[in-house]
Protein backbone atom coordinates (compact mmCIF):
# COMPACT_ATOMS: atom_id res chain seq x y z
CA UNK A 1 0.00 0.00 0.00
CA UNK A 2 1.24 3.51 -0.77
CA UNK A 3 1.89 5.72 2.23
CA UNK A 4 -0.46 8.71 2.28
CA UNK A 5 1.57 11.76 1.23
CA UNK A 6 0.82 13.76 4.38
CA UNK A 7 1.92 10.86 6.57
CA UNK A 8 4.99 10.21 4.39
CA UNK A 9 6.08 13.82 4.77
CA UNK A 10 5.97 13.59 8.56
CA UNK A 11 7.69 10.20 8.66
CA UNK A 12 10.48 11.47 6.40
CA UNK A 13 11.00 14.44 8.71
CA UNK A 14 11.16 12.11 11.73
CA UNK A 15 13.61 9.86 9.88
CA UNK A 16 15.77 12.82 8.88
CA UNK A 17 15.85 14.18 12.43
CA UNK A 18 16.71 10.74 13.79
CA UNK A 19 19.63 10.38 11.38
CA UNK A 20 20.90 13.85 12.32
CA UNK A 21 20.74 13.01 16.02
CA UNK A 22 22.45 9.64 15.52
CA UNK A 23 25.20 11.32 13.49
CA UNK A 24 25.72 14.00 16.15
CA UNK A 25 25.96 11.36 18.86
CA UNK A 26 28.43 9.38 16.78
CA UNK A 27 30.65 12.40 16.20
CA UNK A 28 30.48 13.13 19.93
CA UNK A 29 31.74 9.61 20.64
CA UNK A 30 28.49 8.55 22.30
CA UNK A 31 27.84 5.19 20.68
CA UNK A 32 25.08 4.26 23.12
CA UNK A 33 23.09 7.40 22.33
CA UNK A 34 23.70 6.94 18.59
CA UNK A 35 22.27 3.43 18.87
CA UNK A 36 19.16 4.69 20.69
CA UNK A 37 18.62 7.33 18.01
CA UNK A 38 19.08 4.83 15.18
CA UNK A 39 16.87 2.25 16.87
CA UNK A 40 14.07 4.82 17.08
CA UNK A 41 13.90 5.33 13.30
CA UNK A 42 15.26 2.13 11.79
CA UNK A 43 11.81 0.75 10.84
CA UNK A 44 10.55 3.94 9.21
CA UNK A 45 12.01 3.23 5.73
CA UNK A 46 10.12 -0.07 5.67
CA UNK A 47 6.92 1.66 6.77
CA UNK A 48 7.33 4.20 3.98
CA UNK A 49 8.09 1.53 1.37
CA UNK A 50 5.29 -0.85 2.39
CA UNK A 51 2.77 1.27 4.26
CA UNK A 52 0.29 -0.41 6.57
CA UNK A 53 -1.90 1.44 9.09
CA UNK A 54 -1.16 -1.17 11.76
CA UNK A 55 2.59 -0.60 11.32
CA UNK A 56 2.08 3.13 11.76
CA UNK A 57 0.14 2.41 14.91
CA UNK A 58 2.97 0.13 16.09
CA UNK A 59 5.44 2.98 15.64
CA UNK A 60 3.11 5.26 17.58
CA UNK A 61 2.25 2.86 20.43
CA UNK A 62 5.50 0.91 20.81
CA UNK A 63 8.55 2.40 19.11
CA UNK A 64 7.93 6.05 19.98
CA UNK A 65 7.29 5.34 23.70
CA UNK A 66 10.33 3.03 23.79
CA UNK A 67 12.45 5.87 22.46
CA UNK A 68 11.03 8.27 25.02
CA UNK A 69 11.82 5.80 27.81
CA UNK A 70 15.44 5.47 26.70
CA UNK A 71 16.36 9.08 25.96
CA UNK A 72 16.65 12.33 27.84
CA UNK A 73 13.67 14.66 27.45
CA UNK A 74 15.78 17.29 25.68
CA UNK A 75 16.75 14.76 23.00
CA UNK A 76 13.07 14.28 22.11
CA UNK A 77 12.35 18.00 21.76
CA UNK A 78 12.96 18.07 18.02
CA UNK A 79 10.49 15.22 17.49
CA UNK A 80 7.60 16.64 19.51
CA UNK A 81 6.17 18.96 16.80
CA UNK A 82 6.43 16.10 14.30
CA UNK A 83 4.69 13.70 16.67
CA UNK A 84 1.95 16.27 17.23
CA UNK A 85 1.34 16.32 13.48
CA UNK A 86 1.46 12.51 13.26
CA UNK A 87 -0.78 11.82 16.26
CA UNK A 88 -4.13 12.25 14.53
CA UNK A 89 -3.05 10.00 11.67
CA UNK A 90 -1.81 7.26 13.97
CA UNK A 91 -4.72 7.30 16.37
CA UNK A 92 -7.52 7.33 13.81
CA UNK A 93 -6.27 4.47 11.64
CA UNK A 94 -6.18 1.47 13.93
CA UNK A 95 -7.79 1.56 17.37
CA UNK A 96 -5.75 0.34 20.32
CA UNK A 97 -6.65 -2.97 21.90
CA UNK A 98 -7.82 -1.12 25.02
CA UNK A 99 -10.32 0.88 22.99
CA UNK A 100 -11.66 -2.24 21.23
Amino acid sequence: MTCPPDVATILLEILGQGVLQARAAGWAGDAARAAVEADHVHNLPGLLADYCPARLRYYWDVERPAYLARTAADRATAFRPLWERLQAHAERLVPTAAAG
